[in-house]
């Protein structure tokens, strides 16, 4: 058949032309939104993997104990404080990120070994130095309070795991109040929505998120303690509320702290989660704050004992 020619012709390959360009920009808008769609659940299932991973390696050395746990959490405690000096934008070998992994390391080493008065002094220490001597750095006072975070995070954890008679039992019920809490308060703001808890700070938290992650994370930290003998009482259920409540204000804190020096991530260690202060934010300060309890009631080797029983 001969090929159209002619105005007409011409014209209709052009209505053609146009159609099937239409049809493939109509595909390429499908295909783009497809993938749109997908993207949050292939987000959602490698944040699935990686934590299921992190949840097993923290579950084998705690349970292990000892040396394992220690060097864990202290590694730990020295990556949380390498991530706190790169959001404020110092250098992660410079003068005040050395200084705070000296202190940090110096604290653990010297808790592990016996010496707990000087792993409470040594911190304190580089941190004032940061705080008043090196002031020049722009973010040393910042810095400064990076110390104290990492170390306290580290000291609490291998001072309540180093409890003989209730170590175990105790980091288990913080992993599972921090974590059950962390995990319902997600997928009941997602599921409910509702008003914001705290838009400026972190605009995807609802106080449906909140509530639902205390309620569940109790419950579900109640159904450990009670897996491993621990009593529950009133007075455990209003602590773990606590302990709740602190996991979400240490959650806000750094992401605070991230909006401040315009971070979206603390890090890019983790698939799905970022950083490991990204992960951990919620833990630390509960751990700080069930060592303190601990310390309140019991001795320096009885934290956990002293936090359970308290």
């Amino acid at each position: 058949m001969p090929a159209k020619s002619g105005p007409l012709g011409e014209a209709g390959l052009l209505v053609e032309d146009q159609a099937l360009g239409q049809k493939q920009d109509k595909t390429a808008k499908t295909a783009a939104d497809q993938g749109k769609a997908k993207a949050p659940w292939s987000n959602l299932a490698l944040r699935a993997l990686s934590g299921i991973l992190l949840a097993v390696l923290a579950f084998l050395a705690t349970w292990w104990g000892g040396l394992a746990f220690a060097l864990l959490f202290g590694l730990g405690a020295l990556l949380v404080y390498r991530e706190w000096v790169a959001i404020v934008g110092e250098a992660p070998f410079g003068i005040p990120a050395l200084i705070g992994y000296a202190s940090i390391a110096g604290a653990l080493v010297c808790f592990y070994v016996g010496a707990w008065q000087a792993s409470l002094v040594i911190p304190l220490f580089g941190a004032g130095f940061l705080y008043f001597a090196r002031c020049s750095y722009p973010f040393a006072r910042w810095c400064a309070s990076g110390i104290l975070y990492s170390a306290w995070f580290g000291l609490s954890a291998i001072a309540l795991r180093q409890d003989p008679a209730n170590g175990f039992a105790a980091i288990l019920l913080l992993f599972a109040i921090v974590w059950g809490t962390d995990v319902a308060a997600y997928f009941v703001g997602k599921t409910l929505g509702g008003p914001k808890l705290w838009p400026k700070v972190s605009p995807k938290k609802t106080w449906s998120g909140s509530i639902g992650g205390l309620l569940v994370g109790v419950a579900f930290a109640c159904a450990v303690a009670f897996a491993l003998n621990v009593p529950i009482s009133l007075l455990l259920i209003l602590m773990l509320a606590a302990l709740s409540v602190v996991s979400q204000l240490g959650d806000l804190a750094e992401s605070h702290m991230k909006r401040l020096f315009g971070v979206k991530d603390s890090g890019n260690l983790i698939p799905g989660h970022g950083g490991v202060m990204d992960r951990v934010d919620g833990l630390a300060v509960a751990m700080v704050a069930a060592a303190v309890i601990g310390l309140s009631s019991g001795s320096v080797t009885g934290v956990a004992t002293g936090f359970l029983v308290w």
